[in-house]
């Protein structure tokens, strides 16, 4: 029950966060500019993180992860597909603004789909062994340092072309702010409604 809660939740971030990629916006106080899905970013990888203390060992706790990024690739999947279809549709009548506005989306979501499989499965290889050993905190901080310029380049890249990278600076700092004042404390108040296994837990 707390593994589809959670996976519920994490699609529909992942979801919001394609579609808010779609608008380039500045972060705040900075001069720095990025998709507006950034935000999002924080909520995702804390969802996965807490996915980690669904299982009552280590091994089933990455695999309770990785379960949630699978979803979260195939939910991604079908919208793109969803999104494609609507855009190539015939309008019932001229004037809608639907293709231009989330005509893109689609390339966007293909992108995340290659970004997401590749950072957040690194962010699980990360987080699984600092279960149990090191403050949630910190292992947030630490997956998301090793997986965030991963996720950054693949998307930007694919998303925008090589030009994409323009916004790297952007959506680095972007996601290691919304990983620390969104998914930090997410994950510390996540964890009053997980019961802890760690005392029962085993490397296995």
């Amino acid at each position: 029950m707390r593994l589809s809660v959670l996976a519920g939740l994490y699609v529909a971030i992942v979801l919001s966060a394609q579609i808010g990629a779609n608008k380039i916006v500045r972060l705040p106080f900075t001069h720095l500019e990025a998709p507006g899905g950034v935000y999002s970013i924080g909520v995702a990888l804390a969802l996965v993180q807490l996915a980690h203390h669904t299982g009552v060992t280590r091994r089933d706790g990455a695999l309770n992860a990785q379960l949630l990024i699978g979803l979260g690739f195939a939910g991604s999947a079908l919208f793109a597909g969803y999104i494609a279809l609507v855009v190539h549709s015939h309008p019932a009548f001229p004037g809608q603004e639907f293709d231009s506005a989330v005509g893109s989306t689609w390339r966007i979501v293909g992108a995340s789909l290659a970004a997401f499989l590749v950072s957040e499965t690194v962010d699980n290889l990360v987080g699984a062994p600092l279960r149990g050993r090191v403050h949630d905190g910190l292992r947030v901080l630490v997956s998301a340092g090793a997986s965030a310029p991963i996720d950054s380049v693949v998307f930007l890249v694919l998303a925008f072309g090589s030009s994409g990278l323009d916004f790297f600076n952007g959506q680095l700092v972007g996601k290691i702010v919304s990983s620390v004042v969104i998914g930090i404390p997410l994950v510390v108040l996540g964890r009053r409604f997980l019961p802890a296994n760690d005392g029962h837990m085993v490397p296995a």
